[in-house]
Parts: C-alpha cells; structure tokens; sequence
C-alpha cells in the first residue's frame, strides 16, 4: 500500500464532509422537490407509485451530485446543482423504467428478461456503492415547507409547459436560483434559460385566461 493512501483517504473524507455541510440549509428543500419530482412523474405515467419514493430518488440524485461535484465553481451554487441533479436522476429513472416496459411488452411471457430494475446499472450514471450520506439524515425527516409545497401545483403544469420550461421556472421561480445559475446547472446558455423562463410565464398565462 502506498504511503500516501492515508493522506488521500483523509482528504477525501474531509470533501465530503465539506460537501455534506454545504447541503445542510438545504436538505429540507431539496426532499420537497424530490416529492414534487415523484408527484409529476406518476401524473405522466413515467414512474409507478411508491417507484421510486421521494426519499429514494433524493438520494440517488445525491449520489450523482457528489459524483459530478467538479461542475461546481463560483457562479454555480451546491443548491442548484443538486435541484438539477433531482430532474437528471428523475428522467434517467423514467427512461430506464420505460425501456424495462418496451422489453415487457415486446417479449412472449417466457423470453421475459429479469427486471433490469434489479440487475447492475449502468456503471457510468449509478456507479453502485452505497450512499455516504446517512439514510436517516434530516434531509429525510426536515419539516415540511408548506409554502414552497403550493407555490406550484403539478396537475397545472402537466401538459402546458415542455420539461425543461418546468425546470427553469422551478428553479427559478420557486426555489430562488438566479436565472444564469439555472442555465449553469441545467447546461444551457443563459439565453436559452431567458427565452424558456419567458415562454413557460406566457404558457401559464394563456392557460389561465383560457381556464373556465
């Protein structure tokens, strides 16, 4: 074993504990969007009730986020980072989920595959291993904001707004991530996240004049 290890070994541990700190404010907000992430899924048909949990998807989006905490720099913050980590892991969950029902449906009852949902993901996104982070941390017990709860309902979203006008007017709208920080987190240019903030606000206008 190299001498080194122990050294590396400590100064991983301390990145992680100074990631964890960072995500600390924010653990509460971020288990409300994971459950309106899981909301919005099953209204959609991409997720099945219960698959994922919101507890489950938070802390697989957790696991992405450490994972790809290179991104972050000055201009782009822990919390918006992991909000945009929450939709990533939410639309990988719906396409692995819909792939595993094309298989189901295109094989006869006896060349059905086993579930792909139990066997290895794929290394690149999951990296399998367990979470760092505590399982009963508060991130899964803080209270409940109920503002931020009805400050968007998702069955007015469904179906007027395309994904990703949803993402940006979230992040922005509701959770309070400066517009260029949401195109940072989100990988677009901070134009394209202007014109989309834009066309999801008109959307939900039109609709509502529109509404009976």
């Amino acid at each position: 074993m190299r001498r080194t290890a122990p050294l590396e070994e400590q100064a991983a541990h301390a990145e992680r504990e100074a990631f964890d700190h960072a995500l600390a404010p924010y653990f509460s907000e971020l288990l409300q969007a994971a459950r309106r992430e899981v909301r919005h899924r099953l209204t959609i048909g991409q997720f099945e009730p219960d698959n994922p949990t919101p507890e489950e998807l938070l802390e697989k989006a957790l696991q992405y986020a450490w994972r790809e905490r290179r991104i972050l720099s000055p201009p782009l913050g822990i919390k918006a980072w992991a909000l945009a980590s929450v939709f990533r892991t939410a639309d990988a969950l719906g396409a692995r989920e819909a792939k595993r029902r094309r298989k189901m449906t295109e094989c006869l009852p006896e060349e059905l595959e086993p579930d792909p949902l139990y066997q290895q993901d794929d290394e690149d996104f999951w990296q399998l291993h367990e979470l760092d982070q505590p399982r009963n941390a508060v991130v899964f017990r803080g209270p409940v904001d109920l503002m931020l709860e009805d400050a968007t309902n998702d069955d007015e979203l469904v179906g007027r707004l395309a994904p990703r006008e949803r993402e940006v007017l979230l992040m922005h709208e509701v959770h309070g991530v400066a517009l260029q920080e949401v195109a940072l987190a989100l990988g677009i240019s901070a134009t394209e996240a202007k014109q989309l903030l834009s066309s999801a606000r008109h959307r939900l206008r039109t609709a509502g004049n529109t509404a009976p």
